[in-house]
Formats: C-alpha cells, sequence, structure tokens
C-alpha cells in the first residue's frame, strides 16, 4: 500500500479502466461516474499521505518504476471538454433525451474543471517536488528495509507455494533449456541451421506472417475461436459457460500496452467477456503467434476460467470476480491468485496441442516462444530482486533467450521491478497444473478423465496448495469408486 502509483498502475490509469468495466445505458449509470470523480479528491490526498509514508520509511520505487507517470498526469491539463475525463459524457444511447444529455455535460464539466484536475495537479506536484527526488537506487526489492523477508512474501503471495528465491530461479533455468531443446528440434525440422535467436529475429522480420489490417488481426482471432477451438472445447471440458466472449481492437490511446489482454465479463451477460487485441502494430500479431494467445486470452484461458468461476453456483463473489490490478500493492492485497489464473492462462496454451490448434511448425515455434519468455521471467526476476543482477543483466539475458525486441524487454524487465514475484507466478502455476495432472494419470490410469481433472481445477480458483488438496480428494474418490465396481 505505500506504492500506491508506477508507470503500470495507479489511480492515473486505474479510473479509465474502471470507466471501461462500467456500461452506459441510463441517466443513473452516468451519474455513477460522476460520484466516483466526486470522490476522486480525496482518494488522491490519501495516496499523497501514503507516498508520504514511505517516504518516511524509506520505501519508495525505483526510478524505472516512475518513468513516464509525469508525462501522464501532465497530459490531463487542460481545458474539461478536452479531457479524458469528459470523453464518457460525449456519446449517450438513444434513450437518454437531449435535455437529460445537456444536464449531464454539465455537471460533468464542472466537476472535472473544479474538483477531477485540481486534485490531479496537486498530485503531480508532489510526486514531482517530494517523491521523485527520493525515489530509491536499487533496483532490487531486497535493498529495501528488511527486503529480503518482503521479496519472500512477495513470491508467497504470487505463487502461493513456499520456494525460495533459488530454486524459482533453478527452476527457471531448467526449464529454458528444456524449451530451447525443443526450439532447436523445430528449425532443424524446418531446414534451418540457425538458432532460436536467429530463427526468432528471421520469423519477426518475415512479412509474410504479418496481417494487412487491424481487422484482418480481428477476424482471423474470431476465426480461430469458432471454428478451430470452440467446436472441440467439450472433447476435454465437462461444459461450457454460457458468458459470451467478443474480439475487440483496443483504444488507441493504448497502444504502447500489451498485445493482448482480457476483461471478465458480467454475471447478467449485459457486458460480454472482452478479448482486447492492439493491433496499432501490426507486427506485435504475427499470425504465427496468434493460435498462442487466442488460446491464452480467450477459450481455454482466462474466458473460459472467468466465465466458469462467474457461473459456478454457490460461488461468492469475492472469489468469482477477481480484481486483477493493484500488484504494487503486493502482499498486503487481498489474494489474486496469480499462479492460479495466469498458470491457467499457459496450460491452456498447452491444451492448444490437444486440441489441434497449432497446425503448422511455425505456430508451435510461436507457442514455445511464449513459453520460453514465461521461463526466462523466473531467471530475471529472482536475479534481480534475490541474486544482485543489474538492470542491464537481465536485459540482457531476454535478449539472448527470447524473441523480444529491445523495447518490449526493456519495458517487461521495469515490470518484473515494479511488481516483485508476479512475473514468476504463470510458469509455477502452468508446472504445477501439469504435475497434478500427471500425478492423476499415473495413479488412476485408464480411469483418468480429463474431463473430470478440469472440472476440478475450475471448480476450486484459489492457491496452488487448495488446489492440489482437491485433486487428490479427487484421485481417492475415483479409486474408491473403481474399487467398488471391481
Amino acid at each position: 500500500h505505500l506504492y500506491p502509483i508506477s508507470f503500470i498502475e495507479g489511480v492515473h490509469v486505474d479510473i479509465f479502466q474502471t470507466i471501461d468495466y462500467m456500461v452506459f445505458n441510463t441517466v443513473d449509470d452516468f451519474r455513477k461516474l460522476l460520484s466516483r470523480y466526486e470522490k476522486l479528491p480525496k482518494q488522491l490526498e490519501e495516496i499523497v499521505e501514503l507516498m508520504k509514508e514511505g517516504i518516511r520509511l524509506k520505501k519508495t520505487m525505483h526510478a524505472v518504476s516512475m518513468k513516464g507517470v509525469l508525462d501522464r498526469l501532465n497530459s490531463f491539463e487542460g481545458p474539461a471538454e478536452k479531457s479524458e475525463f469528459f470523453k464518457c459524457f460525449e456519446r449517450y444511447p438513444d434513450a437518454i433525451s437531449e435535455q437529460e444529455r445537456e444536464v449531464l455535460k454539465q455537471d460533468a464539466r464542472k466537476m472535472i474543471e473544479t474538483s477531477v484536475l485540481p486534485a490531479f495537479k496537486q498530485l503531480k506536484k508532489f510526486i514531482q517536488d517530494e517523491y521523485m527526488p527520493r525515489l530509491r537506487h536499487d533496483i532490487a526489492a531486497t535493498s529495501l528495509p528488511n527486503g529480503e523477508a518482503y521479496y519472500k512474501e512477495c513470491l508467497l503471495y504470487h505463487l502461493e507455494l513456499d520456494l525460495h528465491p533459488r530454486e524459482v530461479h533453478q527452476l527457471g533455468l531448467d526449464e529454458v533449456e528444456r524449451i530451447s531443446s525443443i526450439m532447436k528440434q523445430i528449425i532443424k525440422s524446418l531446414g534451418s541451421e540457425a538458432s532460436p535467436k536467429e530463427f526468432s529475429e528471421a520469423l519477426r522480420n518475415d512479412s509474410s506472417f504479418l496481417c494487412k489490417s487491424s481487422e484482418e488481426v480481428v477476424r482471423i482471432y474470431e476465426q480461430l475461436l469458432d471454428e478451430e477451438i470452440n467446436p472441440k472445447l467439450l472433447t476435454i471440458f465437462p461444459s461450457v459457460p454460457k458468458s459470451p466472449l467478443r474480439v475487440q481492437l483496443q483504444d488507441a490511446s493504448k497502444s504502447s500496452g500489451p498485445c493482448a489482454m482480457y476483461i471478465q465479463g458480467t454475471p447478467d451477460f449485459s457486458r460480454p467477456g472482452i478479448f482486447y487485441v492492439n493491433a496499432a502494430d501490426l507486427s506485435r500479431s504475427p499470425k504465427y503467434l496468434m493460435p498462442t494467445l487466442a488460446l491464452h486470452e480467450g477459450n481455454p484461458g482466462h474466458h473460459l476460467q472467468g466465465s466458469y468461476a462467474m457461473e459456478l453456483p454457490g460461488m461468492p463473489s469475492f472469489r468469482s470476480h477477481i480484481e486483477d490490478r493493484r500488484y504494487n500493492d503486493g502482499p498486503v492485497h487481498f489474494p489474486l491468485h496469480t499462479a492460479y489464473v495466469e498458470g491457467w492462462g499457459l496450460y491452456s496454451e498447452y491444451l492448444g496441442y490437444e486440441l489441434g490448434v497449432y497446425k503448422t511448425l511455425h505456430e508451435k515455434f510461436g507457442h514455445l516462444t511464449q513459453e520460453m519468455l514465461r521461463a526466462c521471467r523466473l531467471v530475471v526476476d529472482t536475479g534481480m530482486h534475490a541474486l544482485g543482477w543489474s538492470r542491464e543483466k537481465a536485459v540482457q539475458y531476454l535478449l539472448e533467450h527470447t524473441s523480444s525486441s529491445l523495447g518490449e524487454v526493456e519495458s517487461e524487465i521495469d515490470r518484473y521491478i515494479t511488481w516483485p514475484g508476479q512475473a514468476c507466478a504463470y510458469k509455477v502455476g502452468e508446472l504445477k497444473i501439469k504435475q497434478l495432472r500427471k500425478k492423476a494419470e499415473d495413479i488412476l490410469g485408464v480411469k483418468f478423465d480429463i474431463r473430470a481433472f478440469h472440472k476440478v481445477i475450475l471448480d476450486n480458483p484459489g492457491a496452488l496448495t487448495h488446489l492440489e488438496k482437491q485433486v487428490d480428494k479427487y484421485i481417492e474418490e475415483t479409486r474408491k469408486n473403481q474399487a467398488r465396481e471391481l
């Protein structure tokens, strides 16, 4: 809670994400947003107090975690009508009359002009004058007061497994070696003698793999989901959630963000789950990567996972609607179950082989490039935060082992510096789910049912330790049923 603002998240980002989540069909819907705006000044005051406490305790962000924050806050300055905060009040459904629209615009203009923008101006002044001069110099979480214990807590929070940083680091090194070996086999099968890095760069520069327009990107993702993935889901799942999924282009204002992301729909289906595609730079969405991203963000990845939890009978809302943000808060935040959520995303990419989604060696190689990035995260996150690695060493490691460009690598590394431990959750979660599956397969043999296993995983969103207990319970119950049949 002492790190409420960074270049990735904070009130200057979260308010617009909240607006994306909202539905604007009635006057009352717009009034709800105005109510949020009314409370922003108080929230910003409290954020400043938290950051002051961080300064007092010598617990501040590193400079890379605050890059661009002042520029972002500067962009808020200007007339209310031209502000991002006013955009929602420029478009209305037909059910809202002209008179009601004018009243809403007037109220929004006044609220933004007299409350919202001045409050953000004060926040900017504090960050510029008091916080930025006191940023910490060392990138490592272990450089903070009681930092070694803090980083271990960050890992425990995101992994929900008691692993020492050196164990996580070695796990990453082992996975990098394993994945690299498979990459080399595919490259050889394609008749090339290139290294994985050289082959990745050649693929990235091959225009034949690029879409010609953002509309084509959306169309291919829709075809992958509707024709290649969704029709096969019931072969490995007992049921499929009812919540619809929409593929949608990301807003141009977020062009510097990830190439794909997912936002969960609402329980009443008034807003579908949305698979956002960032097609501002077509080179970031090559065709050989698209099956992997469709599986991870769409089905059977985050959309199926999130919708399944949302539709589970008796599942309390606090478990079925995980707020996927405020990673800055780390161990003091309500559990996000990062390893479960993101581990399932990676496991879903793996299921693409069983579903027959990867049609070509290039698509299989594309999946491996994404898996390699997740393995490298284990190495560089623990390297920087626990083993004394510099930012430059971490950047170089990713450049050597992944298909990412220098700009992408630097953005990744700065994210790991800002969110200690978070990036380790993907690969650790995936490996745990695979381990539990192999355990069930080995013990149950021909009685193993992949649909029943997946039901256990999806029925139990939460810590990996809890998940393992439920899988053990499933194994024992299946064995008892098998004994009765005999």
